[in-house]
């Protein structure tokens, strides 16, 4: 199964959506997406709104690959449980208040999720996912490992 959350952000991330929707039709792997405020006409994914943290947990637990936003909250689970983790960012301005493509192309650079910064090429991202060696970060280690390398950034 691979999982898919669009995020809580009250601004809409129908890019993406749609780049999952059309993945979604030509791979044989059940895709349920979390879609949060962002409206889109499913045909191939599964789709709900919202869930509880435990729900999301536990989607994150039973995914083969994730398919997250840029948001930290479910990257950062998603590292400590130790997941295949591909993250399209959220376009600043349109699609959230702030810039996410710093943050995922690091975590990209580092081997720990694989960046998709251009949504067209999410087939060949999960792909690549399917058999990366992504580097794994123990269980709580993930937020420290993150603000280590942020403070060396800047």
């Amino acid at each position: 199964m691979i999982f898919v959350s669009l995020g809580t952000m009250d601004m809409p991330f129908v890019r993406m959506a749609k780049a999952v929707d059309e993945l979604a039709a030509t791979i044989d792997d059940e895709v349920v997406v979390q879609t949060g405020h962002t409206h889109y006409d499913y045909q191939y994914a599964k789709a709900f709104d919202f869930c509880t943290k435990d729900e999301m947990l536990n989607y994150i637990a039973n995914a083969n690959i994730l398919i997250l936003q840029g948001g930290w909250g479910a990257i950062s689970e998603a590292m400590e449980q130790r997941k295949r983790i591909v993250v399209i960012p959220r376009q600043e301005g349109a699609e959230h208040i702030h810039d996410q493509f710093q943050l995922i192309r690091k975590l990209d650079s580092m081997g720990c999720i694989i960046g998709v910064f251009d949504e067209r090429k999410l087939p060949e991202a999960i792909e690549e996912a399917r058999h990366f060696d992504f580097k794994l970060i123990n269980k709580g280690n993930a937020e420290a490992l993150i603000r280590k390398k942020l403070a060396e950034w800047f």
